[in-house]
């Protein structure tokens, strides 16, 4: 049994759902806290002159203390006019555009309180593009204990994991030791970013949300992600060496790049 964990992110990057598709359980991890204006409100599609941010506001009480699963959107603003409006212009004349565009702005226009909701509704859907059937289950439905390393220990444990999948970043701060006295291997995910044709593009942007693979890409994004069989899983290096997810709540209806580690960071 492989886990992996990761925060709910807002319509994530496509190394978000590789290391997905590579776990036999994947734990969303709504207890962790919020971070404001990273990715858990907000990414970046391909713009007329260069990425630009969709972002989601939240209240302003959910900024600094707050558990991600707690932070509502501020719908005091009408955020969703400009949100669907900037995914309009800018994807309206990719080839895929028609494919996607009802549901889509369907899941925009929904009645959402909570971000985590839009969230991992928006992950549902791209799991459904991509044919990803990894089972998902909310870290607040399980029994959480300690802080990072220990909360990840402690959830792998639960779940039964044999090997935990760790982003490539977890390298600086992951103890391996108690995983190893728990008899968990401890993996980290190597991603390296496809390339694919984006429409009206002379040179290929990588880092963006798995919305650009499949406005470009359609039915073929799936293979585009995995096609290439990257070195995908590298062991842990040698001591001294360097759907939705069961859930409380339905729906109330139906720059410069941050750096992207891969796992959950707290």
């Amino acid at each position: 049994m492989r886990v992996t964990m990761h925060q709910p992110e807002h319509m994530p990057w496509t190394g978000f759902f590789h290391k997905m598709a590579l776990a036999d359980q994947y734990v969303v991890m709504d207890m962790f806290q919020y971070r404001h204006q990273y990715f858990q409100n907000r990414n970046r599609i391909q713009g007329v002159q260069g990425p630009i941010w969709l972002n989601v506001p939240v209240l302003r009480g959910c900024h600094r203390y707050g558990l991600i699963r707690d932070v509502r959107i501020d719908n005091s603003r009408n955020w969703r006019k400009r949100y669907w409006g900037s995914i309009e212009y800018h994807y309206h004349r990719h080839p895929h555009y028609a494919r996607y565009a009802e549901a889509l702005h369907a899941l925009v226009h929904a009645p959402w309180e909570y971000l985590a909701d839009f969230n991992l509704t928006l992950i549902g859907f791209f799991r459904s593009v991509l044919a990803i059937e990894t089972p998902m289950v909310l870290a607040s439905n399980l029994d959480t204990r300690g802080q990072r390393d220990a909360m990840i220990l402690h959830l792998a444990r639960q779940l039964g994991a044999r090997t935990y999948l760790s982003g490539p970043s977890g390298r600086d701060y992951l103890d391996e030791a108690p995983f190893a006295e728990a008899d968990i291997a401890v993996d980290y995910h190597a991603y390296t970013h496809p390339t694919y044709a984006q429409h009206r593009r002379t040179s290929f942007t990588p880092g963006l949300s798995t919305l650009d693979l499949i406005m470009n890409c359609g039915p073929e994004s799936r293979q585009v992600l995995f096609g290439i069989k990257p070195e995908t899983i590298l062991p842990s290096p040698p001591e001294g060496g360097t759907g939705r997810p069961s859930g409380r709540r339905e729906p109330g209806g139906a720059g410069m790049l941050a750096t992207r580690s891969g796992e959950p960071t707290g």
